[in-house]
């Protein structure tokens, strides 16, 4: 979903199917920190713990195997 517009009541009964209000309040309350988290993130040039293969790096190999800047940080950016 990438259009809020289209968050409209038939979208919201849907989730009401499986979720509770509260629930659906705390799913969109973790959407934008986790949006938000991101977008910050991407301005620190803070780069992914995990190599390729799953080993779990520090900054300075991530930087090494990812490049000066990798292309998940631009992806995740807000624009």
């Amino acid at each position: 979903m990438t259009d809020p517009d289209a968050l409209d009541s038939d979208y919201y009964d849907g989730l009401h199917k499986h979720l509770s209000d509260d629930e659906i309040t705390q799913l969109g309350i973790f959407l934008c920190f986790n949006a938000g988290y991101h977008t910050f993130f991407g301005t620190l040039k803070f780069y992914p713990m995990y190599s390729p293969d799953g080993r779990i790096v520090g900054q300075e190999e991530s930087e090494r195997l990812y490049g000066a800047a990798p292309s998940s940080l631009h992806s995740m950016a807000a624009e």
